[in-house]
Order: structure tokens, then sequence, then C-alpha cells
């Protein structure tokens, strides 16, 4: 068939597909993958930990070896550092932030798992929740998007899961790797707009009083925002991407302070002291398998998170790829590791570390135990402007959700060798149609269990991507540069 001929329509195809049975078959497919997952959680939990952990020093390694000091691409970066920066973090977890930024800390606090007690419980629950959002997380993140600069800039090869092989030749079968990519995208987003979805339903309930069924709300709210993630996408990179991830950051910032200033802000910045210091000293124990008697919260939490990033890799890290051309290694690297992570501790600290220095911590932390989408608009009732408050983190939600989104489409228009608009809105569609079939069950741990599902078999198309790298490219330039200059560190 003619209108088969070009890789992305046939990937195109089989992701559509997927879509179909989400939607004609929902209990049966969605539950059956979310089964799935969970089995292979279960199985490799210490293994998916310790893949994380050996990304992060994979990462350390580079960046501290003398080729951290070659540039991506021999032109002068295309973007501004700030908004450099805005782009690959707000794309990268940004809508993450608004849903856990009060409900995980305070479940941990309120669920602790038997983990090592550094400074006292409340800087331990957010200790365990920098680990999860913090550099294992972005490291991942960072070690994807190197690969794919390397190739692109150095190689001159597409930006491609499949071109990351060695041979100029490659066999038509590796386009399956390109499909496991593009489907971990697919399932990634699917799960996060289902999930914010739900995070919104809970906010208006709060905000207009509302009560009873509110499918249909969910249902529609969907493909608003998909029609809004498909026109920013189709803008493109600088017109539509970048002034959505200016204009996250501006709100953002604003929310933030607005509650730094109604409430202890000297308890919050001491709490954000002695969490982060619990953080370091917490790592090495949390980073090398599943905690000792804590299993089912490590493969519940960690393991989930941590597989949840890499469902992300795929566009994520093509993504920073393609706006960090000019950019040094060392400064790709560390950037992308470090600032986003401290982003991550200045907000836990600022709303959760809030809550555990109030006189409402408890209903807070019933709150959350009853509703995860509870805890933020609880938290939200007991401040001054509870109701903008409220209306000012949805918005917030919706639009960092619309970034994520249309990064999502603009990297599956890179991985497929196919950025049309047409193709774009095909990709939407997609995406919208799963994540319509998880808003009709609004669960939101079934919506991580479904998200996760593609980055089952993309964990081992990433080592392999990694390992190609190292092989053909890496180690290689790092042995001509320490010959071409002998004794320079």
């Amino acid at each position: 068939m003619k209108i088969l001929t070009h890789p992305s329509q046939r990937l195109m195809l089989v992701s559509a597909l997927v879509a179909v049975l989400f939607t004609v078959f929902p209990s049966v497919s969605v539950y059956q993958l979310a089964a799935f997952t969970q089995w292979v959680v279960e199985r490799f939990d210490n293994q998916v930990i310790q893949l994380s952990t050996l990304a992060l020093l994979v990462c350390v390694a580079i960046a501290l070896s003398p080729l951290g000091k070659k540039r991506l691409g021999k032109t002068a970066p295309e973007f501004g550092f700030l908004s450099w920066i805005v782009m690959l973090f707000t794309t990268g977890m940004g809508s993450g932030l608004i849903f856990w930024g009060v409900a995980e800390p305070v479940f941990h606090l309120a669920n602790m798992p038997p983990v090592t007690q550094y400074g006292d419980s409340k800087d331990t629950a957010l200790a365990l929740t920098y680990f999860h959002w913090g550099v294992h997380a972005w490291s991942l993140y960072a070690l994807a998007g190197l690969v794919m600069a390397w190739l692109a800039y150095e190689k001159q090869r597409p930006m491609r899961v499949s071109a990351s092989f060695i041979g100029e030749h490659r066999p038509k079968w590796l386009s399956a790797l390109d499909l496991i990519a593009v489907l971990a995208i697919l399932f990634g987003i699917a799960g996060v707009l289902a999930n914010t979805m739900a995070l919104v339903e809970q906010g208006v309930r709060n905000v207009f009083g509302l009560e009873g069924d509110l499918t249909a709300f969910r249902i529609i709210m969907t493909g608003l925002i998909g029609v809004l993630f498909t026109t920013s996408s189709a803008l493109g990179l600088k017109k539509g991407i970048k002034r959505l991830s200016s204009f996250n950051l501006w709100l953002m910032v604003l929310l933030f302070v607005v509650v730094f200033l109604n409430v202890d802000g000297s308890a919050v910045l001491s709490r954000m002291a002695s969490s982060l210091i619990a953080y370091v000293q917490i790592m090495p124990e949390v980073s090398v398998g599943v905690v000792d008697g804590g299993q089912q919260w490590s493969q519940g939490w960690t393991v989930i998170y941590l597989v949840w990033w890499i469902a992300w890799t795929p566009f994520v890290g093509p993504f920073i790829a393609r706006i960090s051309r000019g950019r040094t290694i060392r400064q790709f690297l560390l950037c992308t590791v470090i600032i986003p992570t401290l982003a991550s501790v200045v907000w836990f600290s600022g709303f959760a570390g809030a809550v555990f220095e109030s006189e409402y911590l408890t209903e807070v932390v019933n709150a959350v135990n009853q509703d995860y989408t509870k805890g933020l608009f609880t938290f939200f009732s007991y401040l001054p402007w509870s109701d903008a408050l409220s209306v000012a983190a949805l918005l917030l939600l919706l639009t960092f959700v619309i970034s994520s989104a249309d990064s999502a489409i603009y990297a599956a228009g890179m991985l497929t060798d196919d950025t049309r608009t047409s193709s774009k809105v095909s990709w939407s569609v997609i995406v919208v149609t799963m994540g319509m079939a998880l808003a009709v069950f609004n669960d939101v741990d079934l919506n991580k269990q479904v998200a996760i599902a593609g980055a089952i078999p993309f964990t081992l198309v990433l080592l392999g991507q990694v390992a190609a790298a190292l092989a053909e490219q890496w180690v290689p330039s790092y042995r001509r540069y320490i010959l071409s200059t002998p004794g320079k560190l």
C-alpha cells in the first residue's frame, strides 16, 4: 500500500491500533497492561534502581573527563542559557511537581518505609521525594539526550533511536526500535494526561463545589487539552514550546512566591536545608536496591518512578538534544542533572515543607491518605486567596501538561523522521484517545502502571544505545583526545 510506504506511517498505524484497543476494550487492555507492568516491577525491582544509579555514575564520569570539554556541534548555542534551562525543565517533569508537590512527601511521612532516619521523619520524607525526582531521574534524561546529541551533531545522523547503532546501512528491522520508543512516549504521556485530569477534576470540585460523576468533564477536558498541545506543537519549537515554557516558569515562580509569603518562611528555609542534607545522606542506602523490609513501598514508589522516567526518555532525550546544540558535554550533563534537581528540592520543600511546619498537617495527611489529588487543595484551603491559588495551580498544571505533550509530539516527529503538521495531528489524536480511555477509570495508581508499560521494553533499547555510543564514539574519541593532548587533564 502506497499510503504505508513511509516508516512513520507504519509506526503510526501500529500506535493507532493500540489506541483503538484502549478505546474499544478498555477493561481488558488497560488492566492487563497494568498487570504486566506490575509483574515486571516485582521481578526486576533491584535492577531498575541499580540502572538509574549506573546512569548517574556514567554522567558524572563523562562530565568530569576531558571529553566533557567537547562541544556538541560547531555552532553557538541556539537558545540563551535561561531559555534552555526552562525548556528542558518544564518538559521533563513540570506537571508532576504540581500533582505531587504536597501529596508525595506527606504520604511518605504518614507511611514511612523502614529506612534510616536522617534529621527527623519530615526530613526523611522529603529526602525520599528528592530521590525520586532528583539526580537519578535527570541522569536518565541526560544520558539519553547526550547519545542523541552526539549522533546528530558529531555523526550527522537523524535523531532516531535506530540511528544509534553502528553502520551506515542498518537493517530495516531496526526501525522496530523506533516503534518501541514511540510507544513508550504514547503510554507515558497518556498516563500523565489522565493523572492531570484527575487533579483538575478535584480542583474544580473544590473551587466550584461540584458533586456527582464528572467523567464527561474529564473526557471533554482531555480533548480540549489535545487541541491546545497540537496547536502549540504545530507552531514549532520557538513560537510554541519556547513561549509556553517561559509562561510556565513565571507562573510557577509567582505561585511559589505567593505560597511562601503566606507560610512560615524561615521554617521552610530551615527545612529545605536540613532535608537536602538528609537527601545526600540517604542516597547511598536507597540507590543500590529496594529498601530492606520495605519492598512493597520501593516497588510502588521508587521503581515505578524510575521506570516512568525511562518512559519519558524517548522524547525528553531527543528534545533536550535538539535544544542543546552548541553546549559543551560538561555543561549539558551538569546543568541537565543538577539545576532541575535543585529546582525540585525548592518546590517540594516550599509546599510540603510548609505543610510540615503548619498546624493543619493532620488534616492534609488525612486528605492525602484518602485521595492523592486532595492534598494540594486541602493545603490551599488554609491559605489566603485559596480559590485563586487553586485556579492558578490548575492553570499551571494544564500549561505544563500541554508543554510536555507538545514536546512529546515534536519528538515523535523527530524519531519517525516526519515533522509534517498532519503527522503531528495524527500523533496527538492517538495520545488523546488513550488519555480519554484512562480518564474513564480515573485511577491514579492505574495511570502510573499504564504510563510505564512502554518503558519496559525501551529500557533494553536505552541500554543498547548507551553501549553502542560508548563502543562506537565515546571510547575512540576519548582515546584520540588523550593521544593528541598528552598530560592534559
